[in-house]
Protein backbone atom coordinates (compact mmCIF):
# COMPACT_ATOMS: atom_id res chain seq x y z
CA UNK A 1 0.00 0.00 0.00
CA UNK A 2 1.82 3.52 -1.14
CA UNK A 3 2.00 6.01 1.21
CA UNK A 4 1.46 9.86 1.58
CA UNK A 5 3.13 11.70 -1.66
CA UNK A 6 4.69 14.55 -0.94
CA UNK A 7 3.36 17.52 -2.56
CA UNK A 8 2.39 21.52 -1.15
CA UNK A 9 -0.44 20.22 0.36
CA UNK A 10 0.71 17.70 2.99
CA UNK A 11 1.95 20.33 5.33
CA UNK A 12 -2.09 21.98 5.36
CA UNK A 13 -3.25 18.42 5.43
CA UNK A 14 -1.00 17.36 8.18
CA UNK A 15 -2.02 20.59 10.06
CA UNK A 16 -6.24 19.84 9.69
CA UNK A 17 -5.44 16.51 10.66
CA UNK A 18 -3.81 17.65 14.10
CA UNK A 19 -5.70 20.98 14.86
CA UNK A 20 -9.51 17.66 14.93
CA UNK A 21 -7.52 15.71 17.26
CA UNK A 22 -6.73 18.26 19.61
CA UNK A 23 -9.09 20.96 19.52
CA UNK A 24 -11.34 18.87 21.64
CA UNK A 25 -8.63 18.10 23.79
CA UNK A 26 -8.28 21.56 24.97
CA UNK A 27 -11.79 21.75 25.26
CA UNK A 28 -13.24 18.72 27.29
CA UNK A 29 -11.52 20.04 30.76
CA UNK A 30 -13.85 22.70 30.79
CA UNK A 31 -17.14 20.85 30.48
CA UNK A 32 -16.24 18.56 33.20
CA UNK A 33 -18.70 18.90 36.22
CA UNK A 34 -17.43 19.94 39.28
CA UNK A 35 -19.55 18.40 41.91
CA UNK A 36 -21.27 20.09 45.04
CA UNK A 37 -18.74 19.37 47.81
CA UNK A 38 -15.31 20.51 48.26
CA UNK A 39 -13.96 16.54 47.85
CA UNK A 40 -16.02 16.56 44.50
CA UNK A 41 -13.88 19.92 43.89
CA UNK A 42 -10.78 18.18 44.13
CA UNK A 43 -11.80 15.02 42.10
CA UNK A 44 -12.66 17.24 39.26
CA UNK A 45 -9.19 18.73 39.93
CA UNK A 46 -7.60 15.65 39.36
CA UNK A 47 -9.62 14.97 36.41
CA UNK A 48 -8.50 17.61 34.70
CA UNK A 49 -4.63 17.09 35.71
CA UNK A 50 -4.46 13.53 34.36
CA UNK A 51 -7.19 14.64 31.37
CA UNK A 52 -4.06 17.21 31.21
CA UNK A 53 -0.99 15.11 31.42
CA UNK A 54 -3.07 12.26 29.08
CA UNK A 55 -3.66 14.55 26.60
CA UNK A 56 0.16 15.80 26.38
CA UNK A 57 1.15 11.85 25.92
CA UNK A 58 -1.77 11.48 23.01
CA UNK A 59 -0.33 14.85 21.37
CA UNK A 60 3.11 13.53 21.31
CA UNK A 61 1.89 9.79 19.82
CA UNK A 62 -0.06 12.23 17.75
CA UNK A 63 2.07 14.70 16.70
CA UNK A 64 4.92 11.94 16.00
CA UNK A 65 2.49 9.71 13.92
CA UNK A 66 1.92 12.18 11.69
CA UNK A 67 5.21 13.27 11.27
CA UNK A 68 6.35 9.30 10.28
CA UNK A 69 3.46 9.52 7.61
CA UNK A 70 5.41 12.49 6.09
CA UNK A 71 9.00 11.81 6.85
CA UNK A 72 9.57 8.39 5.83
CA UNK A 73 6.37 7.86 3.52
CA UNK A 74 7.48 6.06 0.01
CA UNK A 75 8.57 7.96 -2.57
CA UNK A 76 8.47 7.92 -6.21
CA UNK A 77 10.56 5.49 -7.27
CA UNK A 78 11.50 3.82 -4.17
CA UNK A 79 10.90 0.04 -4.10
CA UNK A 80 13.29 -0.71 -1.35
CA UNK A 81 12.24 -2.17 1.74
CA UNK A 82 12.71 0.01 4.91
CA UNK A 83 14.87 -0.91 7.63
CA UNK A 84 13.59 -3.02 10.45
CA UNK A 85 14.22 -1.00 14.29
CA UNK A 86 11.38 -2.33 15.93
CA UNK A 87 12.81 -5.43 17.77
CA UNK A 88 16.18 -3.43 19.44
CA UNK A 89 16.79 -4.06 23.17
CA UNK A 90 16.86 -0.07 22.90
CA UNK A 91 12.97 0.49 21.99
CA UNK A 92 12.02 -2.30 23.74
CA UNK A 93 13.53 -0.71 27.05
CA UNK A 94 12.61 3.23 26.49
CA UNK A 95 9.01 1.74 25.48
CA UNK A 96 8.29 0.66 29.32
CA UNK A 97 10.53 3.20 30.53
CA UNK A 98 8.04 6.13 29.09
CA UNK A 99 5.19 4.09 30.20
CA UNK A 100 7.01 3.60 33.85
CA UNK A 101 7.49 7.50 33.86
CA UNK A 102 4.24 8.28 33.16
CA UNK A 103 2.78 6.20 35.72
CA UNK A 104 5.30 7.39 38.27
CA UNK A 105 3.88 11.11 37.20
CA UNK A 106 0.22 10.63 38.00
CA UNK A 107 0.38 8.16 40.93
CA UNK A 108 1.06 10.96 43.39
CA UNK A 109 -1.80 12.89 42.45
CA UNK A 110 -4.57 10.15 42.46
CA UNK A 111 -2.75 9.32 46.00
CA UNK A 112 -3.14 12.92 47.25
CA UNK A 113 -6.82 13.28 46.16
CA UNK A 114 -7.74 9.70 47.88
CA UNK A 115 -6.33 10.44 50.95
CA UNK A 116 -8.51 13.77 50.94
CA UNK A 117 -11.91 11.89 50.01
CA UNK A 118 -10.96 9.07 52.48
CA UNK A 119 -10.59 11.47 55.67
CA UNK A 120 -13.83 11.22 57.94
CA UNK A 121 -14.74 14.73 59.17
CA UNK A 122 -14.18 14.01 62.86
CA UNK A 123 -16.94 16.47 64.19
CA UNK A 124 -19.67 15.87 61.88
CA UNK A 125 -23.02 17.88 62.47
CA UNK A 126 -25.34 15.28 61.08
CA UNK A 127 -25.19 11.15 61.18
CA UNK A 128 -26.54 9.38 58.93
CA UNK A 129 -26.79 5.39 58.96
CA UNK A 130 -27.98 4.30 55.32
CA UNK A 131 -29.35 0.89 54.69
CA UNK A 132 -29.25 -0.40 51.51
CA UNK A 133 -31.11 -4.08 50.61
CA UNK A 134 -33.35 -5.08 47.66
CA UNK A 135 -34.46 -2.86 46.36
CA UNK A 136 -34.46 0.69 48.85
CA UNK A 137 -33.10 2.33 51.06
CA UNK A 138 -33.47 3.68 54.41
CA UNK A 139 -31.70 6.52 56.19
CA UNK A 140 -31.47 6.62 60.22
CA UNK A 141 -31.21 9.79 61.48
CA UNK A 142 -28.76 8.68 64.88
CA UNK A 143 -28.75 12.42 67.02
CA UNK A 144 -32.27 13.24 66.13
CA UNK A 145 -34.31 10.21 66.40
CA UNK A 146 -35.64 10.20 62.83
CA UNK A 147 -35.72 7.17 60.18
CA UNK A 148 -37.00 8.14 57.07
CA UNK A 149 -37.27 5.51 54.19
CA UNK A 150 -38.24 4.32 50.67
CA UNK A 151 -41.30 2.60 50.03
CA UNK A 152 -39.72 -1.00 47.42
CA UNK A 153 -40.80 -0.50 44.25
CA UNK A 154 -43.35 2.59 45.11
CA UNK A 155 -41.90 5.52 46.18
CA UNK A 156 -37.45 6.41 46.11
CA UNK A 157 -35.81 7.43 49.37
CA UNK A 158 -36.08 11.07 50.16
CA UNK A 159 -33.29 12.63 53.08
CA UNK A 160 -32.55 16.14 53.48
CA UNK A 161 -29.02 17.41 54.68
CA UNK A 162 -27.99 20.82 55.88
CA UNK A 163 -25.18 23.01 53.45
CA UNK A 164 -22.00 23.92 54.73
CA UNK A 165 -22.26 21.16 57.49
CA UNK A 166 -20.26 18.06 57.61
CA UNK A 167 -22.58 15.15 57.06
CA UNK A 168 -21.18 11.57 58.18
CA UNK A 169 -22.43 8.51 56.46
CA UNK A 170 -22.09 4.94 57.69
CA UNK A 171 -23.05 2.45 54.52
CA UNK A 172 -24.82 -0.90 55.83
CA UNK A 173 -26.45 -3.54 53.50
CA UNK A 174 -29.11 -5.83 54.79
CA UNK A 175 -28.39 -8.60 52.32
CA UNK A 176 -26.54 -8.34 49.20
CA UNK A 177 -23.86 -5.49 47.74
CA UNK A 178 -25.29 -2.47 47.10
CA UNK A 179 -23.33 1.03 46.19
CA UNK A 180 -24.01 4.54 47.03
CA UNK A 181 -23.86 6.98 44.16
CA UNK A 182 -24.97 10.53 43.77
CA UNK A 183 -23.74 12.00 40.22
CA UNK A 184 -23.00 15.56 41.65
CA UNK A 185 -20.90 14.47 44.50
CA UNK A 186 -18.48 12.54 41.57
CA UNK A 187 -18.45 9.63 44.46
CA UNK A 188 -19.75 6.15 45.05
CA UNK A 189 -19.00 4.22 47.79
CA UNK A 190 -19.34 0.46 48.36
CA UNK A 191 -22.64 -0.90 51.21
CA UNK A 192 -21.06 -4.54 51.50
CA UNK A 193 -22.36 -7.23 53.59
CA UNK A 194 -21.09 -7.32 57.58
CA UNK A 195 -18.73 -4.28 57.12
CA UNK A 196 -20.37 -0.85 57.72
CA UNK A 197 -18.69 1.94 55.23
CA UNK A 198 -17.89 5.23 56.88
CA UNK A 199 -17.25 8.18 54.87
CA UNK A 200 -17.94 12.08 55.04
CA UNK A 201 -19.11 15.27 53.15
CA UNK A 202 -19.53 18.51 53.04
CA UNK A 203 -22.49 19.61 50.64
CA UNK A 204 -21.86 23.47 49.41
CA UNK A 205 -24.99 23.93 47.03
CA UNK A 206 -28.58 23.93 47.75
CA UNK A 207 -30.68 21.94 45.41
CA UNK A 208 -32.29 18.69 44.69
CA UNK A 209 -29.40 15.61 43.65
CA UNK A 210 -30.61 12.43 42.41
CA UNK A 211 -28.89 9.34 43.43
CA UNK A 212 -28.83 5.09 42.92
CA UNK A 213 -27.53 1.99 43.74
CA UNK A 214 -24.80 1.95 41.22
CA UNK A 215 -23.46 -2.24 41.90
CA UNK A 216 -25.77 -4.52 40.44
CA UNK A 217 -28.04 -6.11 43.09
CA UNK A 218 -30.87 -8.00 41.54
CA UNK A 219 -33.81 -8.21 39.47
CA UNK A 220 -35.32 -4.66 40.74
CA UNK A 221 -31.56 -3.26 40.83
CA UNK A 222 -32.91 -0.11 37.97
CA UNK A 223 -35.14 1.06 40.46
CA UNK A 224 -33.38 1.09 43.68
CA UNK A 225 -33.27 5.10 44.06
CA UNK A 226 -33.00 7.93 46.08
CA UNK A 227 -33.02 11.75 46.10
CA UNK A 228 -30.71 14.00 48.30
CA UNK A 229 -32.18 17.46 49.23
CA UNK A 230 -29.70 19.76 50.32
CA UNK A 231 -31.32 22.75 52.29
CA UNK A 232 -30.47 25.78 54.53
CA UNK A 233 -30.18 24.80 57.88
CA UNK A 234 -33.35 26.17 59.07
CA UNK A 235 -35.26 24.26 56.85
CA UNK A 236 -33.68 21.36 57.64
CA UNK A 237 -34.72 22.05 61.04
CA UNK A 238 -38.12 22.31 59.85
CA UNK A 239 -38.10 19.47 57.89
CA UNK A 240 -36.90 17.00 61.01
CA UNK A 241 -39.77 18.56 63.01
CA UNK A 242 -42.18 17.92 60.41
CA UNK A 243 -40.76 14.12 59.82
CA UNK A 244 -41.11 13.36 63.44
CA UNK A 245 -45.04 14.95 63.72
CA UNK A 246 -46.30 13.46 60.50
CA UNK A 247 -45.62 9.74 62.22
CA UNK A 248 -47.45 10.79 65.20
CA UNK A 249 -50.81 12.26 63.10
CA UNK A 250 -50.90 8.51 62.08
CA UNK A 251 -54.43 6.79 62.89
CA UNK A 252 -56.75 4.50 61.21
CA UNK A 253 -59.93 2.49 62.61
CA UNK A 254 -59.71 -0.37 65.55
CA UNK A 255 -60.09 -3.86 64.48
CA UNK A 256 -60.83 -5.72 67.81
CA UNK A 257 -60.43 -10.07 67.72
CA UNK A 258 -58.03 -9.69 64.48
CA UNK A 259 -55.78 -7.60 62.31
CA UNK A 260 -54.79 -8.45 59.09
CA UNK A 261 -51.54 -7.52 57.34
CA UNK A 262 -50.44 -8.43 53.77
CA UNK A 263 -46.69 -8.55 52.47
CA UNK A 264 -46.38 -7.89 48.75
CA UNK A 265 -43.58 -6.90 46.31
CA UNK A 266 -41.52 -6.25 49.81
CA UNK A 267 -44.14 -3.56 51.26
CA UNK A 268 -46.89 -4.30 53.74
CA UNK A 269 -50.97 -2.96 52.29
CA UNK A 270 -51.06 -0.46 55.24
CA UNK A 271 -48.92 2.11 57.30
CA UNK A 272 -51.40 1.58 60.37
CA UNK A 273 -52.67 -1.21 62.72
CA UNK A 274 -55.24 -0.67 65.06
CA UNK A 275 -56.76 -2.99 68.27
CA UNK A 276 -58.32 -2.02 71.24
CA UNK A 277 -56.86 -2.80 74.56
CA UNK A 278 -57.39 -5.48 77.02
CA UNK A 279 -59.50 -7.80 74.24
CA UNK A 280 -57.98 -10.90 72.83
CA UNK A 281 -56.88 -10.27 69.09
CA UNK A 282 -54.72 -12.10 66.76
CA UNK A 283 -52.49 -10.80 63.55
CA UNK A 284 -52.61 -12.79 60.53
CA UNK A 285 -49.65 -12.16 58.27
CA UNK A 286 -50.01 -12.95 54.77
CA UNK A 287 -46.19 -12.89 52.68
CA UNK A 288 -47.63 -12.76 48.70
CA UNK A 289 -43.40 -12.65 47.76
CA UNK A 290 -43.09 -15.58 46.30
CA UNK A 291 -39.73 -17.18 47.91
CA UNK A 292 -38.99 -13.92 49.67
CA UNK A 293 -38.97 -14.19 53.89
CA UNK A 294 -40.84 -11.70 56.19
CA UNK A 295 -41.81 -11.39 59.75
CA UNK A 296 -43.21 -8.96 61.57
CA UNK A 297 -42.49 -7.21 64.93
CA UNK A 298 -43.49 -4.50 67.62
CA UNK A 299 -41.38 -2.41 68.46
CA UNK A 300 -42.08 0.89 71.31
CA UNK A 301 -40.33 3.64 69.03
CA UNK A 302 -38.46 3.54 65.64
CA UNK A 303 -35.57 3.15 67.59
CA UNK A 304 -36.69 -0.36 68.82
CA UNK A 305 -35.20 0.00 72.01
CA UNK A 306 -37.95 -2.76 73.35
CA UNK A 307 -39.40 -5.78 71.13
CA UNK A 308 -43.19 -6.56 72.34
CA UNK A 309 -43.97 -9.13 69.63
CA UNK A 310 -42.09 -10.96 66.67
CA UNK A 311 -43.17 -13.58 64.08
CA UNK A 312 -40.59 -15.99 62.87
CA UNK A 313 -39.54 -15.06 59.31
CA UNK A 314 -41.37 -17.43 56.70
CA UNK A 315 -40.94 -17.48 52.88
CA UNK A 316 -44.70 -16.62 50.56
CA UNK A 317 -46.86 -17.43 49.23
CA UNK A 318 -47.48 -18.31 52.90
CA UNK A 319 -49.88 -16.57 56.17
CA UNK A 320 -49.59 -17.32 59.45
CA UNK A 321 -51.67 -16.35 62.08
CA UNK A 322 -50.04 -15.06 65.78
CA UNK A 323 -51.58 -13.99 69.07
CA UNK A 324 -50.87 -10.74 69.92
CA UNK A 325 -49.95 -9.40 73.69
CA UNK A 326 -51.46 -7.72 75.88
CA UNK A 327 -50.19 -4.02 74.94
CA UNK A 328 -51.40 -0.77 77.48
CA UNK A 329 -53.02 1.88 75.57
CA UNK A 330 -50.52 3.60 73.41
CA UNK A 331 -48.72 4.17 69.80
CA UNK A 332 -46.28 1.44 68.86
CA UNK A 333 -43.70 1.18 65.94
CA UNK A 334 -44.48 -2.39 63.73
CA UNK A 335 -41.69 -3.75 60.80
CA UNK A 336 -40.91 -6.44 59.04
CA UNK A 337 -37.42 -7.19 60.74
CA UNK A 338 -35.55 -8.58 57.08
CA UNK A 339 -36.52 -5.48 55.07
CA UNK A 340 -36.31 -2.91 58.13
CA UNK A 341 -38.19 0.84 58.20
CA UNK A 342 -38.92 0.42 54.43
CA UNK A 343 -42.17 -2.58 55.71
CA UNK A 344 -42.68 -0.53 58.52
CA UNK A 345 -46.11 1.50 60.41
CA UNK A 346 -47.84 2.42 63.04
CA UNK A 347 -49.70 0.11 65.77
CA UNK A 348 -51.88 1.83 67.86
CA UNK A 349 -53.51 0.25 71.44
CA UNK A 350 -56.51 2.68 71.78
CA UNK A 351 -58.13 2.43 75.34
CA UNK A 352 -61.60 -0.04 75.79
Amino acid sequence: MRGLRGGPSSPRRVAVIAAALLVPLALAPGCAYQGIAPTSQKVHDLYVTIFVLAGAVFTGVILWLLFSLVAFRRRKGDEGQPPQREGRAPIVVGFFLIGLAIVSLLFPFGERVLASVDAVNPNPQVNIRMEGFQWEWTAYYQGEGLVVTGKTLKQPLVFDVPVDEPIKMTLVSRDVMHEFFVPALLFMRNAIPGHPNVFTFTPTQLGTFPGQCAQFCGLWHSRMSFVMRVVSPIDYQAWVKAEKEAVLKVTCPAHPGNVTITAKNISWNTNCLSIVAGQPTTITVVNDDAGINHNFAIFDSPDRHQKFFQTGQFAGVASHTDQLPTLPPGHYYFQCQVHGPAMSGVFIVNPA
